[in-house]
């Protein structure tokens, strides 16, 4: 796991054994908040260790962004804190969680000791929250999937967003058009950073390009595909056929796991063009 200081009270966690995915914390004079959880159980203990002994308070709330497993499985080691999600969020992982848990588990034996921790506090849409000197606002973003939200804190005007940002825009279970929406309206935040749920935290200078880039991206695979689909290219020669590079992304981000993620994201494209056409 990686430590970083974003500003004085305001950390990000990032996971070196999968998918430098993230997790955030907010430490103030009344205890500390945590933004998502790492994905295997050894790296959210060193994130707890290190936040234990920051606050005299404890840690005495979780944030989930989504329900994702890499955000989600740490829930059961902060276990005197409460759980916030939104409503739909807790859902999903009411209905397909402990399933999901089992799957995981025989894959992944790190995954042996988890336990499935569902949210215990939750709302509708949007949400403010108050702690110490921090006021943190949570607001729907969807589009990577259906119950992501944001998390924006005020003073500070760092965004934590989950999935919806990541170094390679991701809508496998999401929504293209919905996404795209959503990158739009973080344009709009007059941000000085974004947490990203993997990869490096985005800094005030490159936030426009790099959500400009995404929507581009967006665009580029639909126009690509529905084009392929045209001349009634195959799916297989579909998916090895557009390249990241063609849609002006590099393949080394995530090291390497972006090829996937794309690969992924042409399938979705795919699915939907051809669900429409029946």
């Amino acid at each position: 796991m990686r430590k970083e200081r974003v500003t004085e009270n305001v950390y990000v966690f990032t996971s070196e054994a999968y998918a430098q995915a993230t997790a955030g914390a907010i430490i103030t004079n009344e205890g500390t908040i945590v933004i998502d959880t790492l994905p295997f159980p050894r790296e959210t203990r060193e994130m707890v260790d290190f936040l234990r002994g920051g606050s005299k308070r404890g840690i005495r709330y979780v944030i989930n962004t989504h329900h994702h497993a890499d955000h989600v499985y740490g829930n059961f080691l902060f276990e005197e804190a409460d759980i916030i999600s939104s409503e739909r969020c807790r859902e999903v992982m009411r209905k397909s969680g402990e399933k999901n848990l089992a799957e995981a588990r025989q894959q992944t034996p790190e995954l042996a000791e988890v336990k499935l921790r569902l949210p215990n506090l939750t709302f509708p849409e949007k949400m403010g929250l108050h702690l110490g000197d921090k006021v943190l606002r949570l607001m729907p973003l969807p589009g990577h999937t259906a119950d992501g939200i944001g998390i924006y804190v005020e003073g500070d005007k760092i965004l934590f967003a989950g999935d919806a940002v990541m170094p390679l825009p991701y809508i496998f279970w999401g929504d293209r058009v919905v996404l795209q929406e959503t990158l739009r309206a973080l344009k709009e935040m007059n941000l000085e950073n974004i947490v990203q749920g993997h990869g490096e935290v985005l800094l005030k200078g490159e936030l426009d390009e790099t959500l400009d880039a995404a929507i581009a991206y967006l665009d580029c695979i639909y126009e690509k595909v529905k084009t392929k689909l045209a001349s009634r290219t195959s799916k297989e020669r579909l998916v090895n056929e557009i390249t990241l590079e063609s849609c002006g992304f590099s393949p080394i981000a995530l090291d390497g796991l972006v090829k996937q993620l794309h690969r992924s994201n042409l399938l979705r494209v795919y699915q939907t063009l051809t669900a429409k056409a029946r």
